[in-house]
């Protein structure tokens, strides 16, 4: 009986779950910086960690669909 080894969706969804991510912390980023501009507010830290999110999180969205080919 012959064996056939079925692909993964499981980069797909790594890559959906993490470039959703991504989106989410550039909005954080935006808006953050947007607050901080008109209102004095000092967000600068909240948009710094909402970059570093948002391109960590990008990163592991391309290397999952990489990995899981």
């Amino acid at each position: 009986m012959a064996e056939l080894a079925g692909r993964s969706d499981m980069g797909t969804g790594l890559a959906f779950v993490f470039g959703t991510i991504a989106v989410l912390a550039a909005l954080v980023t935006t808006v953050s910086s947007y607050m901080d501009a008109v209102g004095g507010s000092d967000m600068q830290l909240v948009a710094g960690l909402g970059m570093a999110v948002a391109m960590l999180a990008g990163g592991l969205a391309i290397a999952a669909l990489h990995v899981y080919e």
